[in-house]
């Protein structure tokens, strides 16, 4: 989790240096998840590996204005064409953040948080980053057997605000995707 707090997070910008596939999703504006439903092949669905709550880590504090005692809820999940994984996405989201209308975002099992977010007016993207940190980073130990090739896995952080707190969502394109992305 701490390669989302690394320096190794740069600015997103449409001149990006990547693959035409990967540039593709990182650049979505929309909601993610209602892009990645779109070119699905089989059955969308959210493949939950982990929601639970945690501690905030140091690292964390100053991004999610938040304080080491405070807890976040730690989600990660897959989102999936079929048995296929296609995005890796791992989400923190301060206890604090999670009231009245937020509530919700508590119990979601499931259901794509990406929906949640986009149908919720108040909630704004404050800022975009990339990564492209390889598949052998402690972040994704959870989908490292799932990956049948190492690689490098470009992603995205996002931080929203508009709740109590902001809300961080990192999405990674997995290798998978590359044959389901549209042609611009």
């Amino acid at each position: 989790m701490q390669t989302l707090f690394s320096s190794q997070w740069f600015p997103l910008t449409p001149d990006l240096r990547l693959d035409c596939w990967q540039s593709y999703w990182l650049m979505e504006q929309g909601s993610l998840t209602q892009s990645i439903q779109q070119v699905c092949q089989q059955n969308f669905h959210v493949r939950v590996l982990s929601h639970e709550w945690i501690t905030t880590p140091n690292f964390a504090c100053a991004a999610l204005h938040t304080t080491p005692e405070e807890s976040l809820l730690h989600r990660q999940v897959l989102l999936c064409d079929g048995d296929i994984p296609l995005v890796f996405a791992c989400s923190l989201l301060p206890e604090a953040a999670l009231q009245g209308a937020y509530a919700e975002l508590r119990t979601l099992g499931s259901r794509p948080l990406g929906h949640w977010i986009f149908s919720e007016p108040v909630l704004k993207r404050h800022s975009m980053h990339y990564a492209a940190p390889p598949s052998s980073a402690s972040l994704f130990t959870a989908i490292y057997p799932m990956l049948k090739q190492r690689a490098t896995l470009v992603g995205r952080k996002t931080l929203f605000t508009g709740a109590a707190k902001p809300l961080l969502v990192s999405e990674f394109f997995l290798p998978s995707l590359r044959e389901r992305t549209p042609s611009r």
